[in-house]
């Protein structure tokens, strides 16, 4: 089970916690290639945490709207990996 946490912090000083499973990485996906830029090739990951933020939170605005009201993120975990977003294969799975 994939999850990712942690918190916004917006131009206020509000801050929100929110908390993602897979599909917000399916709309991180989707975002991505509607967007016409590789989804997990470590290039992003600041935007990518940023867009998992956002659908987490179900906000309404689009997200470069409302990427314009926030000053911070901050994952529970350190995320820069693209391993530590992408769950690893199982040893000696195979697609046989």
């Amino acid at each position: 089970m994939i999850r990712l946490e942690g918190t916004v912090t917006y131009d206020g000083g509000e801050q929100v916690r929110y908390r993602a499973g897979s599909a917000a990485l399916v709309a991180w996906e989707a975002y991505a290639r509607r967007q016409g830029i590789p989804a997990y090739d470590g290039n992003a990951p600041q935007t990518m945490l940023h867009f998992v933020a956002y659908v987490s939170l179900g906000i309404v605005e689009g997200f470069d709207v409302w990427l314009k009201s926030v000053d911070d993120l901050e994952p529970d975990e350190d995320l820069d990996d693209e391993a530590s977003v992408v769950p690893p294969t199982l040893e000696g799975a195979s697609r046989e």
